[in-house]
């Protein structure tokens, strides 16, 4: 959940599903779901693949993927994955609370 931004979730490619709150939203390409801050959400890729932009305001999230992600400029390591205690960390160190899986 995010303390300081408010995201919306388009989904340009493929299917998902989007949690916000008590609302549950099937969406498909073009779909859109506004995910204000304070309010728990989360999405699940529910096709093969999925292509989607995810816009939050105001700006300052982009810190939390820099902090927990990796170097793009640099090949994707085999079997490479975000340190749950990286995620963690970098969610506190940038609002966010980590509520645990949905439903």
């Amino acid at each position: 959940m995010h303390t300081r931004e408010d995201e919306v979730f388009m989904l340009i490619k493929g299917t998902a599903l989007v949690w916000s709150g008590e609302e549950e939203h099937e969406l498909r390409e073009g779909g859109i779901v506004y995910l204000p801050r304070n309010v728990p959400h989360a999405y699940r890729i529910t096709s093969d693949r999925a292509d989607l932009l995810m816009i939050a305001t105001p700006g300052g999230i982009e810190g939390m993927f820099r902090h927990a992600g990796r170097d793009l400029t640099t090949p994707r390591p085999d079997g490479f994955e975000i340190p749950t205690s990286l995620l963690a960390e970098a969610s506190e160190l940038y609002g966010g609370v980590i509520l645990g899986p949905p439903r």
